[in-house]
């Protein structure tokens, strides 16, 4: 079907199938699965890696809910290689896709694919990733960004003692050895996380409650590329040798897969054996990691339900398939560089050895069996 036949089409679906998404959404100018394939509103969804967990979960989670309204989705991933992405997008284009959900690996390398969506009369949806420097980003879903960072500085000084559960100074004044590290510099949401963070972490820096033996607290120095653990491996194996004589107390981490491998480079000198591990945060609720809280090794992590991200994005794609205007709580945080994406900002929730049963297995995520 064309492109120009689908759009048009839009205007005949109708089907009562529900989406719950931001609280609950009525049924109305979903898809008929009945219809043969290729007379359905195709999405096409760009997901950026199958080497973190939480993204499989992304892909999946958005297919099957865009399915359950009767669409036909085009599920890709890029293996967090560029032009790849690129290329996953224009086929999107060419075969007619009536909307794109994109969560990017650069945030600024899709200008020139997302003109030719727009050329197209293609609505976009930046899927948790800010897309850049383009005109042409309808709407983003994501989570409340900034705070992720807060809840990471804030857990990380929790878990130090110097705040206590409700976030309130307990009077230590340490000094505790820390280190910084930061997500991916090509990621916006890795600047927004760290300056959240900082905004907590940086009276506590200046007053010397908080040390950084390595010197090294600026964005650029400490962001890892592409989020890779094993570049976080390269990173701190870097800085042990600062700890031959003193301890490395907390080490803010922004994602699960960092954190682990943080972890498991401190243990090479002795931590959680001689002497105990480090607070180390992280993010994204990862089984691996929820595990690693579970057993008492990683503090604690910053809990972000995929499951009600992919309601967000499925219920933009269905408002904007139906033409009505998506819905979003956020019109001014998101600048891009060329205009404010309006946005809906879910609340992400942190999570630790003291309420992840509660919060990861109650609330249907995990089972007690997954987490040991």
């Amino acid at each position: 079907m064309t492109h120009g036949k689908r759009h048009r089409a839009r205007n005949a679906l109708t089907a009562s199938l529900a989406l719950l998404a931001m609280g609950s959404v009525a049924a109305c100018g979903a898809a008929d699965p009945a219809e043969e394939p290729g007379e359905r509103p195709l999405v096409g969804v760009a997901m950026p890696t199958t080497t973190s967990e939480r993204w499989i979960g992304d892909g999946e989670n958005v297919q099957d809910q865009l399915q359950a309204l009767g669409y036909d989705v085009a599920l890709e991933y890029a293996e967090n290689d560029v032009p790849t992405q690129v290329a996953q997008l224009e086929q999107m284009i060419a075969d007619g896709a009536d909307a794109l959900v994109i969560g990017s690996i650069d945030g600024v390398a899709l200008k020139g694919v997302l003109a030719e969506a727009a050329a197209a009369d293609i609505p976009v949806i930046a899927y948790d990733r800010l897309i850049r420097e383009s005109p042409d980003v309808d709407y983003y879903a994501t989570f409340d960004n900034a705070r992720v960072g807060v809840q990471q500085a804030t857990q990380l000084l929790q878990g130090l003692g110097v705040l206590d559960a409700a976030g309130e100074p307990t009077g230590q004044t340490g000094p505790f050895n820390v280190e910084l590290f930061a997500g991916s510099p090509d990621d916006n949401n890795a600047t927004v996380f760290y300056s959240g963070a900082m905004q907590v972490l940086q009276p506590y820096l200046d007053s010397g409650v908080l040390t950084v033996p390595s010197g090294e607290t600026d964005f650029a120095t400490i962001a890892i590329q592409a989020w890779d653990p094993k570049n976080a491996t390269t990173r701190m194996n870097a800085l042990l040798p600062l700890y031959a004589g003193q301890r490395l107390d907390g080490v803010l981490s922004p994602y699960d897969g960092i954190s682990l491998a943080i972890i498991e480079a401190t243990k090479t000198i002795g931590y959680g054996t001689a002497q105990p591990l480090p607070v180390v945060t992280g993010q994204d609720a990862e089984l691996a990691s929820a595990q690693s809280i579970a057993a008492g090794e990683q503090y604690g992590t910053v809990y972000k339900d995929t499951r009600q991200l992919a309601e967000v994005a499925v219920s933009m794609v269905r408002a904007l398939l139906d033409g009505a205007e998506p819905e979003t709580n956020d019109i001014t945080s998101y600048d891009n560089g060329v205009k404010v994406v309006p946005s809906y900002l879910l609340t992400p929730q942190v999570v630790t050895g003291q309420n992840y049963r509660q919060v990861l297995v109650a609330g249907g995520y995990y089972t007690a069996e997954e987490l040991g």
